[in-house]
């Protein structure tokens, strides 16, 4: 085995930012924006529930093209057909899973502060996942491979050598390829944080159109990674064309923390006794209606089929 240390370190780097950044993060948002530690597991269980449906479609998806039960007319179209798919599916079971995470928390996530601490345990739990499944279990297979071992277990000597011969190629890449696993991890958490922001903003909006409008970034982000890696991109280029998304994503995150902490601020200057004030103010309004409504709708003058006895004050059935 030919050893790589500036190759080493450089994957141990990835290890500590793909595990340490997100703990740092959701340390530093609790404290900094005062959030409850359920903020941070909700997303961490929107991510485990989301992947629980998501794998089984994403596998269903590829057995029904690799039957070819689902085809394209051109070989040409395929590799656009299968990533926007791929990232469709990826945008409804995580969206709609942080939307429903929102939904369960809702007082806790009245603040903004709350979208980025469940957007960092949506992300970071998908970051430690991939660091102790993916690079974590490659680091222990090239450091501690032992042939002879493998070879008093039963394992072919073909099948040993051919062992070898990947740990060999693995230490021969250039060091900075160490470093890719944590760089595409960081592009990634920006991503979840405003998706999560964006999720966050259908709810306290009450406004359907932003859990769409994460569910089509979403889908635009992950079908850019997958089409580039099917027409045969490299990594770097890949993640050279995602760090324009991630400044995208720093950008408008940025921009809505603006927006939010000044709404938040004005809403904290207003004094207990201001908010009895509007509260009182907004109850005598409420007993003004009821009273005109009660004189005005009286024995004779009640029709059971009046179209506008469907809402009441101001409200529709519906909402």
């Amino acid at each position: 085995m030919t050893s790589n240390i500036p190759l080493f370190l450089a994957y141990i780097l990835s290890v500590l930012v793909m595990i340490g950044l997100p703990v740092f993060l959701a340390v530093f948002f609790t404290r900094r924006f005062k959030i409850s530690w359920w903020v941070v597991l909700t997303g961490v269980l929107t991510f485990i529930v989301s992947q629980a449906l998501h794998i089984p479609a994403l596998i269903g998806v590829n057995s029904l093209f690799t039957k070819g039960i689902l085809t394209v007319t051109s070989d040409s179209w395929f590799p656009i057909v299968y990533s926007i798919m791929v990232g469709l599916l990826a945008g409804v079971f995580e969206e709609i899973a942080r939307w429903v995470g929102f939904k369960m928390l809702r007082e806790k996530a009245e603040r903004f502060g709350s979208a980025l601490a469940a957007g960092i345990g949506h992300g970071g739990i998908e970051s430690i996942y991939v660091c102790v499944m993916g690079l974590g279990a490659t680091l222990v297979t090239v450091l501690f491979y032992n042939p002879g071992s493998q070879i008093a277990a039963g394992v072919s000597t073909s099948q040993v050598q051919y062992m070898l011969a990947q740990i060999e190629a693995f230490w021969s890449t250039p060091w900075y390829f160490g470093l890719l696993s944590g760089v595409e991890r960081v592009i990634t958490l920006t991503t979840h944080l405003f998706l999560s922001a964006l999720v966050w903003k259908a709810v306290v909006d009450r406004n359907v159109l932003w859990l769409l409008l994460a569910i089509l970034y979403h889908m635009v982000v992950d079908a850019v990674a997958v089409f580039l890696q099917q027409i045969g991109w490299s990594y770097w280029p890949i993640e050279g064309v995602l760090a324009v998304f991630m400044l995208l994503n720093l950008i408008m995150l940025y921009t809505f923390y603006r927006e939010e902490s000044q709404i938040e601020k004005e809403m904290d200057e207003i004094s207990d006794e201001e908010l009895a004030v509007l509260e009182e103010a907004e109850e005598e309004i409420l007993d003004d209606e009821d009273e005109e409504e009660s004189q005005e709708v009286t024995g004779d003058d009640l029709e059971i089929d009046h179209p506008e006895h469907d809402r009441v004050n101001g409200e529709s059935p519906l909402d």
